[in-house]
């Protein structure tokens, strides 16, 4: 079980499935997905790391040359000179051009409808992870998902709220900082 998710985690992030995703899209008149909901660490942190107060500024990207190809050319928060996966993904499915952060302040009803980026950079499955570096540790990204099925709610009625997170893909991509920064490196804890 554990390796046929590995292999459709594989299958999504790989170049041929957002070739078949193109494919589908020009036959379909609705999108694949109504929204894109994102948990993790720096691979897919779309900016939250702007709005919170991190340990060390190689947490947050708000420095060039973060931003340089993205399309609006402006630091966005997100750790590449351009788009991330998640924002290939909801680009190529047909939902908007990027993924938003959900702690943008400046979050549109719609943004927040066809779906946000939950992750931190400097964050973990394990929330000791997060500590050190105080990034968005995972249970908080949950308790966040929680905040945004309120607001969703409160927008489109519960009816719709459940059919949008129902269908959403979800994409979660985390862990790698868990070895990083793992209980070698930090003396209060043992195996």
């Amino acid at each position: 079980m554990i390796m046929l998710r590995f292999v459709l985690l594989s299958l999504i992030i790989s170049p041929q499935f957002i070739e078949v995703i193109n494919l589908f899209n020009k036959f379909l008149t609705q999108a694949l997905f109504p929204a894109i909901l994102v948990f993790g660490d720096s691979a897919v942190d779309t900016g939250n790391n702007n709005f919170i107060n991190t340990i060390i500024s190689p947490n947050r990207a708000d420095h060039p040359p973060y931003g340089r190809d993205f399309p609006s050319h402006k630091l966005n928060g997100r750790f590449s000179n351009g788009k991330l996966v998640p924002d290939f993904l909801a680009d190529t499915l047909g939902l908007k051009e990027s993924v938003p952060p959900f702690l943008d302040p400046r979050l549109s009803d719609k943004d927040l409808i066809t779906g946000v980026c939950f992750g931190s950079a400097g964050s973990g499955y394990d929330d000791l992870t997060s500590k050190t570096t105080k990034a968005i540790p995972m249970s908080k990204q949950v308790e966040y998902f929680k905040k945004y099925i309120e607001r969703v709610t409160s927008i489109v009625g519960e009816k719709k709220a459940k059919d949008i997170i129902r269908k959403a893909l979800v994409v979660i991509n985390s862990g790698t900082n868990d070895f990083v920064i793992n209980y070698y490196d930090l003396p209060t804890r043992r195996l």
